[in-house]
C-alpha cells in the first residue's frame, strides 16, 4: 500500500484544462516545491514517480461509473440518485457530467505528470533511469488507452509545458484515433525495451514487462490485430511468473496486495490520509445495516443489479465470493438487497478510506483474453482450454464441443462472471461491437422503455473544456 504522495506545486504539472497557473515560481520557500529547489537527484524522481502512481487512484475509481453502472452489470440503489449517476445507467448524458469531466480532467492530469517526469529525466544519469523512463511511458500510454475508448478523438501532448502562454499557444485541438494508437503502441513498445530485463517486481503496485506485455495485448485485441495479440498474451502465459489464486475471493479482500494471480495493483492505504478507496458506492444506502464500523452506511450509486446476479450458473464459486443478497440489519435480520463484495474494506472508519488495492490487470484476464483472440483466428479448439482454467476454478462444468460463434459469447459472458466490479464489461461489449445489442435487451428484460442510442458508444467532451478551448468539437449527439 503507498505510503507516500508529493504534492506538485507549479512543477509544470498542469491539467489540458488549465490555461494559467499563478506566477511560475523563482524563489525557493523552504515549505514549497518549485522549480530550483527540485528534480536534483535521483531521489527526486523517486517522490515524483509515487505522485504519478498516486494518479491511477482516481483512474480506478473512475472505472465504476461507465464499465459497471452504464451496463447491464449494475445499477443505482437510491431513490433518487444525482444526475451524473442515472446519466451513465439510463445511457442519458450530458456534457456536464461530473464523472465525465472527471475521466477527461483525471487522464489529463496523470498524463502530464507523466509528461513532465520525461522531460526532466532526458536531463539526467542514474541507475533507474531506464525503469523510470519505462514507468512513465506506461502509464501515459494507460491514460491515452482510456480516453481514447471513452471519447474517440482527443488532444495530445507529450510535452511539459514550463509557461501559461506555451499552454495558450498550444494546439489542443482532437486528433483522430489512430494518431492516438500510434502514440500508446510506441509508449509500449519503448516501455518493453527499457524494462525488458527487469525481473517481475515481488510488489505488484510497480509497473513491470509482464503489465506492459498485459496492456499490449489488450490494445491489440481491442484494435482486432488478433494475430499480435495471440503474440503477446501467449508472452505473458510462457513468462510462468502468474497463476490462478486458488481462492478467488482473496483477491479482492483485506491483504489481497501482491497475489500471484495479480500483474498490475493500484494501491490504496487507509488511515485518513487521502489515499483510501472509494468503495462505498457499492454497497447499498439502507440504514441501520449491520456491516461496517459505527453504523456507516453505504452509497447506493454503484450496486449489483438483478441481471449480474442471475447470470450465474449453479454452483459457481465466483457469485457468493464477489456479491451478495441478504444485507445484514442491527437487529439480526436480513433485508433483500444487492451488494458487492469485491474491493471492500470492511476494517474502514469511512466509506472513502478503503485499504484494500484494486488488480487493474489479472492473470485470469490475460486468459481469457488469449481465448478470444484464439478464437477469432478461428482457432476455437486451441481456445477452450483457456477459458476452461477460468472455469474450473470457478467449480463450474468445463465447454465442449462449441463452435466459434458460440464461443464468443461464451467468453463475453465468462468475463462478465469473472471480472465484473473490476472495470472491464463496457469496454469488453464495445470492443467486440455488443455494446448496444446487450444494453438494450437488458432495457427491454427489465421493462424500460427506452433504448441505448449508437451516439452513446463515445461519451460527451465535457463543455467546461470547450469552454475554455473552442477548439474541442463534440462528440455527435450531444
Amino acid at each position: 500500500m503507498k505510503k507516500v504522495l508529493i504534492t506538485y506545486a507549479c512543477l509544470g504539472l498542469l491539467s489540458l484544462s488549465t490555461t494559467s497557473c499563478s506566477d511560475f515560481l523563482t524563489l525557493q520557500p523552504e515549505h514549497q516545491i518549485n522549480e530550483l529547489g527540485y528534480w536534483k537527484n535521483e531521489a527526486d524522481f523517486e517522490t515524483a514517480i509515487v505522485g504519478l502512481y498516486s494518479g491511477l487512484q482516481s483512474y480506478a475509481q473512475n472505472l465504476m461509473w461507465v464499465n459497471e453502472v452504464g451496463t447491464d452489470n449494475a445499477t443505482f440503489q437510491l431513490p433518487q440518485a444525482e444526475s451524473h449517476v442515472t446519466g451513465f445507467d439510463y445511457w442519458t448524458l450530458s456534457p456536464t457530467n461530473a464523472y465525465v469531466n472527471n475521466y477527461w480532467n483525471n487522464n489529463y492530469g496523470t498524463i502530464s505528470r507523466a509528461n513532465t517526469i520525461l522531460n526532466r529525466l532526458s536531463n539526467v544519469d542514474f541507475t533507474s533511469k531506464s525503469r523510470m523512463e519505462g514507468e512513465c511511458k506506461f502509464i501515459r500510454a494507460l491514460s491515452y488507452f482510456q480516453l481514447v475508448r471513452l471519447f474517440g478523438d482527443v488532444s495530445i501532448s507529450t510535452k511539459e509545458f514550463s509557461s501559461p502562454n506555451e499552454i495558450n499557444n498550444y494546439d489542443f485541438s482532437r486528433k483522430p484515433v489512430e494518431e492516438i494508437y500510434k502514440l500508446i503502441l510506441n509508449d509500449l513498445t519503448d516501455a518493453e525495451k527499457l524494462l525488458a530485463n527487469d525481473e517481475i517486481p515481488s510488489n505488484k503496485g510497480k509497473v513491470s514487462i509482464g503489465a506492459i506485455k498485459t496492456l499490449l495485448g489488450k490494445i491489440y485485441l481491442t484494435k482486432k490485430e488478433y494475430d499480435l495479440a495471440v503474440q503477446k498474451l501467449k508472452e505473458v502465459i510462457d513468462m510462468q511468473a502468474y497463476s490462478l489464486e486458488s481462492n478467488f475471493a482473496s483477491l479482492f479482500s483485506e491483504g489481497n496486495d501482491d497475489k500471484v494471480e495479480s500483474i498490475l495493483e493500484i494501491e490504496f492505504a487507509s488511515g485518513n490520509q487521502g489515499e483510501g478507496f472509494d468503495f462505498g458506492n457499492f454497497y447499498p444506502n439502507v440504514i441501520n445495516m449491520d456491516v461496517f464500523h459505527g453504523g456507516i452506511i453505504g452509497g447506493g450509486r454503484c450496486v449489483p443489479s438483478i441481471t449480474l446476479w442471475n447470470a450465474y450458473e449453479e454452483g459457481d464459486i465466483r457469485r457468493d465470493a464477489g456479491l451478495g443478497n441478504k444485507l445484514p440489519m442491527n437487529d439480526g435480520t436480513t433485508t433483500d438487497y444487492f451488494f458487492c463484495k469485491k474491493f471492500v474494506d470492511y476494517s474502514a472508519t469511512t466509506m472513502q478510506d478503503g485499504g484494500v488495492n484494486f488488480t487493474l490487470l489479472r492473470y485470469a484476464d490475460v486468459l481469457l483474453m488469449y481465448a478470444e483472440a484464439l478464437n477469432e483466428l478461428n482457432k476455437t479448439n486451441e481456445a477452450l482450454p483457456y477459458i476452461n482454467q477460468i472455469r474450473q476454478r470457478a467449480q463450474v462444468s468445463s465447454l465442449m464441443g462449441l463452435s466459434q460463434s458460440q464461443l464468443r459469447l461464451a467468453i463475453e459472458k465468462e468475463r462478465q462472471l469473472e471480472l465484473c466490479f473490476e472495470g472491464h464489461r463496457w469496454f469488453d461489449l464495445k470492443r467486440t461491437d455488443r455494446l448496444l445489442d446487450v444494453i438494450n435487451e437488458d432495457f427491454k428484460n427489465l421493462g424500460l422503455t427506452f433504448s441505448a442510442k449508437e451516439y452513446g458508444l463515445l461519451l460527451p467532451i465535457p463543455q467546461n473544456q470547450r469552454d475554455i478551448d473552442p477548439n474541442l468539437t463534440q462528440n455527435p449527439g450531444y
